[in-house]
Formats: structure tokens, sequence, C-alpha cells
């Protein structure tokens, strides 16, 4: 009884949610810097017109205190309906330990104008080879990403070499939930991870072909882990949808430590980029990644893509695969495309 409160709960907060977004004009969007502000990254601001007349105006940005950009400002054309990609560049800016920048959008447009702020982070992997073990203590060099869902979070840490793309995912967690080695039907907790080249589209069609890798990372009762692939360029859409056994789809060649310490689990993954076929592994590479943290018996399911601000019209459940053992229930997760970089150092 509890959970069907809480799941109706859930729905209702949905709905009103719902109903304020379509009620604001516009609706703007900040992503994720590919390189750390000492480096003088790009500023995306992804703008929508959510009337159904047209609209003309300007843009400009309010940075943290010491910071510049170029251009000052930027025309803004949009139809009724439309969405317009802007890119400002960063002229100085400041590296921050905890990887949180507070960056606002200014929008001038007829008798329309918002100001949006937002907490922005860094999504970039530093040049380095982890020792894929599970353990934390060669990460300091990397770019913490973190958020909170229901008072628990998620960090995310990447680096790269000429090899591999290395993660490492600490999940603060209850518990460790395991698959059941016979039949792993009943929900367990998992990485669910989607990496797919730049500016590469999610279908929405079953009969489409997807553009992404999806790998599942799970924890085993040897104190290791198993790396699943569900999906993979050139596969129909409509397959990642249907329950397949994980046994026929174990990614062997994906390197994965799973280890428990304390209130928390560490996934730390190696993928090797022969794996991820048309991202080539150089400096300033773009690609873009996004996961989900399953979390059956505590918070349910923690989605990267709603932490960093998507729509709710990015919902797009063709974007994550099913498995034996999901619980997805009503839930339809962000799209998982967000922009990513790789750098040669976070200093």
């Amino acid at each position: 009884m509890m959970r069907l409160l809480l799941c109706l709960l859930v729905c209702l907060l949905s709905l009103l949610a719902g109903a304020a977004w379509a009620a604001e004009p516009l609706a703007v969007q900040v992503g994720p810097l590919v390189v750390t502000p000492a480096h003088l990254p790009p500023v995306v601001v992804t703008i929508r017109n959510r009337q159904a007349t047209p609209l003309q105006g300007a843009v400009r940005l309010n940075l943290p205190d010491g910071w510049t950009y170029r251009p000052e400002q930027l025309p803004l054309t949009l139809a009724a309906n439309e969405t317009q990609r802007l890119v400002f560049t960063v002229t100085r800016g400041t590296t921050s330990a905890e990887n949180r920048y507070r960056i606002g959008v200014v929008v001038e447009a007829g008798n329309v104008s918002a100001n949006y702020e937002r907490d922005v982070v860094c999504a970039s992997a530093p040049y380095f080879k982890p020792t894929i073990d599970g353990l934390a203590d060669e990460w300091d060099d990397a770019i913490p990403l973190s958020f909170v869902v229901g008072g628990k979070r998620t960090e995310v840490r990447t680096y790269w070499n000429r090899r591999q793309l290395s993660l490492l995912v600490t999940v603060e967690e209850d518990r460790l939930v395991l698959p059941d080695a016979r039949d792993a039907k009943g929900p367990f907790d998992a990485v669910q991870l989607a990496i797919a080249p730049q500016e590469s589209v999610t279908p929405r069609s079953a009969d489409a072909e997807a553009t992404r890798v999806e790998l599942l990372l799970v924890g085993a009762a040897d104190g290791g882990g198993r790396s699943y692939l569900l999906a993979e360029p050139g596969i129909a859409i409509g397959q990642t949808q249907q329950i397949r056994p994980l046994e026929t789809l174990s990614a062997d060649d994906v390197l994965l430590a799973v280890r428990r310490d304390s209130r928390r689990t560490r996934y730390e993954c190696g993928i090797p980029f022969r794996r991820l076929r048309s991202i080539r592994p150089s400096e300033g590479r773009e690609f873009c990644m996004s996961l989900l943290v399953h979390d059956p018996d505590g918070v349910g399911i923690r989605d990267l893509g709603h932490a960093a601000g998507l729509w709710p019209e990015q919902r797009n459940r063709m974007a994550w695969s099913r498995f034996p053992g999901d619980h997805w229930q009503d839930t339809i997760p962000q799209d998982n495309k967000l922009p990513w970089g790789l750098c040669s150092s976070k200093y």
C-alpha cells in the first residue's frame, strides 16, 4: 500500500511539473563544459520557443565573478516551437575544485524576458590510465561530477588514454543488491552507461538503428563485476526494448571491478576505444555520454540527464535498453546525449 501511494504521489508531482513547464514561454538549457574553465571552454546555450508566435531578441550571459566571455551577446531568432543553439566562449575563467559553476542566461525578446540560472559542471576526461581494481587511489586528478537523488550522492570521474576510456562511478547506497546467479529476474543494483558520437541523435522509432554503445555494469558475488553489451551502433532500437538473457550479452573486453566500501559502491571500468568505434582518442575530442544508476531498494533510478537539466520533452524511452531484472515501471528516463570531452589535464 505504501509503495502504491508513493507511486501515485510521484505521478501527481510529475503532472504538476509538466503543467508548470508548459506555461513557460521559453525553455533554456546550458550544456556541460567540455574542458575546465581555465582552458577557456565554449558555453553552449540552447533555447526553445514554446509559444505559437515567433520571437526576435538577444541573449547574453552572467558568469562567475572574474570571468569574461565573447561575444557580449548573440542575436536570437525563433519561429514558433523552434529551437536555437548559441555558442559563447569563455575568455577568462577559474577552475573550482568542487566542479560546479553558476551560469546565468539573460534573454530579451520583445515582451518576453527570462533570467535563467543553473549550476553547470565540467564533463571532461583528463589523460591517464588507471589500474582497474575498484580502488579510488588513482582518481584524484580526474574531474568529479556529482549529483544527489533522494539524499544519496553519485559521483562520476573519467580518464582516457590511447587505448581506453575509463570511468569510476561511486554510488552512495545502504547496500549492494546483486543479481540472482540463476536467472537475474529480480531487481538488482547496476550502472547503465551510454556513449555515442558527437551530435548523434537518439531515434524514437523502433525500426531505426541505434548510434550508441550501451553497457550494463553489475557487481558479482565473487567480489568482481560483470559487463554486458546492451546496444551497439547498427542494432535495431526495437531490439533494445526486448528482454534478452544477460549471459548472451557479455562484454568480456570491458574491464570492470566493483567494490563495496562502507556505504558506497564503486564501479571502475575500462572500455576499449575499438569498442566505441567512431570515437577516436585524441585531445579535444567531444562525444556524448550519460548514465543511469539502478538502486531498486533505495531511491530507484538516478538519471544523470535529469540532474544536468534536460527538458521534459527530452525524455526518451528508446534511449535506454531493457534488461532482465530492470525496474522501470512507469519511469521514462532522459535522453542519453550529454556532451563530454577529452582533455590533457584538469589543471
